[in-house]
């Protein structure tokens, strides 16, 4: 009625000034953090390494941690047991190599947590049978190993191998240089490089050997549901 009234005196209601219906407003999925960055991503231009996809156009540097239903090979192997400080280390390890932030790292957590939680859950498909074999190698002893066993193998090396520096300075003196490449350090970081890159064979003939389909090429491992982690980050950092 008063609207009625209103009008006979001149006034006009004012129409919305959403120009989208409240009902399709609503139905406008929001994107999470860390897919911000899935669509302009270019996977033919990066390169691959045991975390991620990268790439520079000279302005930016473009990650993608895996693809979807591809889980780079350390990632699945610091999410074989839910272990706080094998999430922290991948955190870190993913901080390190891909920049990211909190936030971005929380909502990939959130939205793999189904995937990732029973990836270390996994039988075995087809055993082979120890007490029937004549030469029992490392590749035969792997899939028995337990995903525990196999998290604390996989975790450790990776740390020896990759563990970042807390030190920073601009330039090093000539008498560092020499210390540091001494052979004894030389001979520690090359064993500590071996150790990893055989570990991570063992990995992947542990996920073989549970079904999953293993690129050895590339490290990756096909888990279906796994949704990739996508960020950008500027070239001048």
């Amino acid at each position: 009625m008063l609207d009625r009234l209103f009008r006979k005196l001149g006034y006009v209601p004012v129409s919305s000034l959403n120009l989208m219906p409240p009902e399709t407003a609503s139905q406008t999925p929001a994107v999470a953090p860390h897919r911000h960055r899935a669509s302009a991503f270019e996977f033919d231009r990066a390169k691959l390494d045991g975390l991620c996809y990268s790439y520079c156009d000279g302005d930016f540097h473009y990650y993608a941690v895996g693809r979807d239903d591809w889980i780079p090979m350390g990632v699945a192997g610091f999410s074989l047991v839910s272990q706080q400080q094998c999430r922290t280390w991948l955190n870190e390890n993913l901080r390190s190599r891909v920049w990211v932030g909190t936030g971005t790292l929380e909502s990939w957590h959130a939205e793999n947590r189904p995937v990732l939680d029973r990836i270390g859950s996994r039988e075995l498909v087809s055993p082979l049978n120890l007490a029937m074999a004549t030469v029992i190698g490392e590749e035969e002893l792997v899939p028995f190993v337990e995903a525990i066993e196999m998290a604390e193998l996989f975790a450790l090396a990776w740390q020896r191998a990759r563990v970042a520096s807390p030190f920073f300075f601009l330039a090093n003196s000539e008498h560092y240089a020499a210390l540091r490449d001494h052979h004894a350090l030389r001979f520690a970081h090359e064993a500590n490089d071996h150790a990893l890159e055989r570990v991570t064979e063992w990995l992947a003939t542990w996920f073989a050997a549970r079904g999953l389909t293993v690129d050895g090429t590339r490290c990756l491992i096909n888990l279906p549901g796994y949704r990739a982690l996508f960020y950008r980050a500027p070239a001048t950092l």
